[in-house]
């Protein structure tokens, strides 16, 4: 069954968690009201049960999912010259992600990020899916990602890294 509110307090350390994002090499990223609706959309990313595959995702193979959701960022400002400023606390800023994983130069998902990267254009849907049990809670934001870097040193496990910028105010929450 589908619950119609999602449950992002659910979502604490030791959870099981894991990064999807859509697999086509030129996706249509969700719209904005279609990122906070599990049937149909998030869950053909994901998958419909607990750690699955969907049919239009793929799991990126992360060392650790970063924290994500919003952050406490706030603007500056200053009138006229004057030396005083304030600060205002600006809403729904997602956060930046930056992810390592084990360099595989046949993995599919690495590959299309670092194409994603190389063309700096491409919008596609990102899901970090934290499970508890049978459930999924899903986060789903619009991102581009950028600055792919692999980094080969001898005598250790090759890596690369790579950002994912969210796109300003498209995310959601569902879940399972």
């Amino acid at each position: 069954y589908e619950v119609i509110m999602s449950l992002p307090n659910k979502v604490l350390p030791g959870f099981s968690a894991s990064l999807w994002c859509q697999s086509a090499a030129t996706p249509t990223a969700l719209s904005t009201a279609n990122l906070a609706v599990w049937s149909s959309q998030v869950q053909t990313i994901v998958g419909t049960a607990a750690g699955g595959t969907g049919s239009a995702g793929m799991q990126l193979p992360v060392e650790a999912v970063p924290a994500f959701g919003q952050d406490d960022a706030v603007a500056n400002f200053m009138v006229a010259g004057s030396r005083q400023s304030d600060k205002i606390p600006t809403q729904s800023a997602p956060t930046s992600m930056t992810i390592t994983a084990a360099w595989n130069p046949s993995d599919t998902a690495l590959l299309q990020m670092r194409s994603d990267a190389y063309s700096g254009v491409v919008d596609r849907t990102f899901v970090v899916a934290a499970v508890d049990g049978t459930s999924t809670i899903a986060y789903a934001f619009n991102g581009r990602v950028g600055q792919f870097q692999i980094d080969s040193q001898p005598g250790a496990e090759a890596k690369c890294t790579f950002t994912i910028h969210p796109r300003g105010n498209q995310f959601g929450w569902s879940n399972t």
